[in-house]
């Protein structure tokens, strides 16, 4: 593929961050309140429209019910460890157990709740189920006869959130009361082990890290770890969500947390740093539930309008996996010095010392040779092997960080900030560009604010900012028109598919005669229409 197309390609993969593939789907006429994953590639979901409905996830079809038995709203539901049994709890303080094969209730609704039921969760033998109310208890049921074990008292309000631990010897409820409690099984008896002083506001979800050694807690706009033997908490509170968070959840390798709010956004963070990762994945209405493949690559969310979300996370994965391999070498790295790579990438890559031309003296130069710098570094500087870039690793790139007299340079801040967008850091990557900008306007300075700008979905700020690039080309007409394809691009990334096209195609038939750009714009606009790009 030609140099041309690398980079616009190249520019869609920065601007856009890669994120998740995902599809929605208006299954249930009534808010979906809980969701669930079976150990394959399906899950389960409870609505307020009183049922429950089996998806499977690679399809984004409907498979499986709908599931009738219930009164009133759906709130809770849980999968047995054997895929076999599929346990709800709603509104009308019942909780019933199924058959996922029949469709069909195992035994009559278990009622003892005195009001709404709002969490329930499988032990890990699959014969205890916990479940939680805003009656302020939490039950323990025998699944094979329906049988109360045990009844839970000590919470003040309501309880959202019920998790048995992954050896099954511990359960963790969150309550309205801002506390986690952790009770401890002894002799067949269920004993309140200790009381977390959690969050200031009511903790309406806990999860469980898979070695069982963490507890994980949910509120307003705040996630925070837990030692489970001692309740102190572990490393940084997680923030970012500006609304309630109503769900969390994680995968069985316990390497990231994802969370649901009621600001229309799923989060994830690293479980290891606190960190986010990648950007935000942007629903149209407020979340109510989330869920996660046990190998976390696909990720289930439920909306208050009805709709059920299906999101493949392994581009996000991929790229965070590429991000901690690569971040510590980026935040290290000695100003003026090339970044380090492992000498066996660095074999397959070729180093590209980027020198921009110095605009305040252009003047003095041939306008040839001024063209074919300013467009040699553009081309350069975005183009990225492909084929590196999917295999998780971040292309080299070279910094001439300080100049002779020790101060940053305009070029050394426009490196900076792709450094950063190419790590999805877009805050940083703009204030990068604007110093960058500051120190001397200059054409990678503009595309580099360009960048950021789209990473932080300011489209139209963005396409000025490429605009102002165009008074650095030197008016050199292959500048030129790489720098509409990096327009084209940005509006493809914005959905604006139609007009990105139309561009393209306009600057193909421009050039059709003016030199081998023609060909190049042509295969561009073949990449558009049968999507080769990676999304």
């Amino acid at each position: 593929m030609s140099t041309v197309v690398d980079t616009a390609r190249n520019v869609l993969f920065t601007v856009r961050g890669r994120p998740a593939l995902k599809r929605k789907i208006r299954g249930h006429t009534g808010k979906v309140n809980a969701v669930a994953f079976f150990k394959t590639d399906r899950v389960v979901t409870a609505s307020d429209d009183t049922t429950l409905r089996i998806w499977d996830v690679q399809k984004g079809a409907l498979v499986g019910g709908p599931f009738e038995g219930h009164r009133d709203w759906v709130r809770a539901v849980a999968i047995s460890p054997d895929d076999r049994r599929i346990a709800s709890g709603g509104r009308d303080k019942r909780i019933i157990i199924w058959d996922v094969e029949s469709r069909q209730m195992l035994f009559a609704p278990l009622v003892k709740h005195t009001h709404w039921v709002e969490s329930v969760c499988f032990s890990p033998d699959g014969k205890r189920l916990a479940s939680g109310s805003q009656d302020g208890t939490v039950i323990v049921w025998n699944v094979e006869t329906g049988a109360v074990i045990t009844t839970l008292d000590g919470h003040q309000e309501s309880v959202w959130s019920v998790a048995f631990s992954p050896d099954g010897l511990k359960l963790a409820s969150g309550s309205s009361d801002c506390t986690v409690r952790i009770w401890h099984t002894v002799n067949d008896k269920i004993l309140n082990l200790f009381e977390i002083n959690a969050h200031k506001n009511p903790v309406r979800s806990v999860v469980w890290s898979s070695d069982g050694q963490q507890v994980a807690s949910a509120s307003y706009g705040t996630v925070k770890f837990w030692d489970s033997s001692n309740g102190r908490q572990n490393g940084s509170t997680c923030m970012g969500h500006t609304d309630w968070i109503r769900s969390l959840a994680i995968p069985s390798d316990s390497s990231f947390i994802a969370a649901a709010s009621d600001d229309k956004t799923v989060r994830l963070w690293s479980t290891k740093t606190h960190k986010n990762i990648g950007q935000a994945l942007e629903h149209e209405a407020g979340l109510l539930c989330v869920a996660i493949s046990s190998d976390g690559t696909w990720l289930v969310s439920g909306d208050i309008q009805g709709r059920v979300w299906f999101w493949s996370l392994k581009s996000i994965l991929k790229q965070h996996e590429a991000e901690e391999k690569s971040q510590l070498e980026a935040e290290q790295q000695t100003l003026g010095v090339p970044t380090e790579f492992n000498s066996s990438h660095q074999n397959n890559r070729s180093r590209h010392q980027i020198r921009l031309s110095d605009h305040s003296k252009t003047s003095s130069e041939a306008p040839e040779a001024s063209s074919i710098q300013s467009r040699s570094s553009v081309i350069e500087y975005l183009a990225i092997n492909t084929t590196t870039r999917d295999a998780g690793y971040f292309e080299e790139l070279p910094f001439q960080e300080i100049d002779a007299d020790g101060h940053h340079d305009s070029e050394s801040f426009a490196n900076r900030s792709i450094v950063r967008a190419r790590i999805f850091d877009w805050d940083n990557a703009l204030q990068y560009a604007v110093k960058s900008i500051s120190v001397q306007p200059s054409l990678m300075g503009y595309i580099s604010k360009g960048i950021a700008l789209c990473g932080n979905e300011k489209l139209w700020d963005a396409m000025e900012a490429f605009d102002l690039a165009f008074l650095f080309s030197n008016r050199d007409p292959i500048t030129i028109d790489i720098l509409l394809l990096i327009k084209a691009v940005a509006l493809f990334n914005a959905g604006r598919h139609d007009e990105a096209l139309r561009r393209v195609e306009d600057l193909a038939t421009a050039r059709k005669h003016s030199h081998t750009l023609p060909c190049r714009t042509v295969e561009v606009s073949f990449a558009f229409t049968s999507q080769n790009f990676s999304f």
